[in-house]
């Protein structure tokens, strides 16, 4: 499956038209798209036919370490195509596998699917963790991930594989990047303020204005996914997201983190 967002809740409100999503195909040379084509049809039927588990591998060479925002990223190979780099309104086609760090137990894998998984980048769909860890990747490039959990699951977990305050390693391939447009700055559309940061009235308020709240009867239930959200992005407690602790776009074109 496609590593989700951090809570059932923001998925939800996500549908609720928070997050929408813009993204124009990128014209390619007639090259590189058939070499692009032949690639992912190649790895497809690997895929398909490789019955093996991906496992963790504690003796991969590492060939450098870096920081990026809180995640320890260690490069285990190097792109093969780095013309293009992966940015937020991207959609990236990758191999990954997520591992808990105190036992390397393996909870989720594309292998499970049989094929690589496609994503956005930037959207808030997957946690705050990868979003971070995959930014600048290249074409071939593989990458592990050490994710803690403040920027994974949480207190709270995923309910099914990652208990509670569980680190997480991610190793991630990326196969292939389509250029997409840049993400709305939702961040500043709920921030009507504009004091950097997120207050409950403030994200009830947006949920409301988006004129799809249909799944969502009365002020109880809005209140509630409200709730839930805050419980997983408000990370210090204070009652309020600042930008920092926001897990959707927040950055437009001309914007700095």
């Amino acid at each position: 499956r496609i590593p989700k967002n951090t809570a059932e809740a923001v998925v939800s409100t996500q549908s609720t038209g928070i997050y929408t999503i813009y993204f124009i195909q990128t014209n390619l040379s007639l090259v590189s798209k058939m070499r692009s084509m032949i690639f992912l049809l190649l790895l497809a039927v690997v895929g398909c036919n490789d019955s093996e588990k991906y496992e963790y591998d504690n003796t991969a060479e590492v060939l450098y370490t870096f920081d990026m925002q809180g995640v320890r990223v260690d490069v285990l190979r190097r792109g093969e195509d780095c013309h293009k780099k992966a940015e937020d309104g991207d959609m990236l086609t990758a191999e990954f596998h997520g591992f808990l760090e105190n036992s390397f137990e393996r909870f989720e894998s594309s292998h499970d699917t049989g094929k690589p998984s496609s994503f956005k980048l930037g959207h808030g769909y997957m946690i705050k963790g990868l979003e971070r860890g995959l930014q600048n990747m290249c074409i071939g490039e593989k990458r592990r991930l050490h994710i803690p959990a403040a920027l994974a699951y949480g207190k709270i977990g995923d309910s099914k594989n990652v208990p509670p305050g569980a680190d997480l390693i991610y190793d991630v391939e990326v196969i292939h990047i389509q250029k997409g447009t840049t993400p709305p700055n939702i961040f500043a559309k709920i921030d009507t303020n504009g004091d950097k940061q997120i207050s409950k009235d403030e994200m009830a308020n947006f949920i409301l204005e988006t004129g799809r709240t249909v799944t969502l009867r009365g002020e109880s239930e809005i209140n509630a996914v409200v709730d839930e959200i805050f419980k997983l992005e408000d990370t210090d407690e204070n009652g309020f997201v600042d930008i920092s602790e926001f897990s959707g776009p927040k950055k437009g074109k001309h914007d700095e983190l």
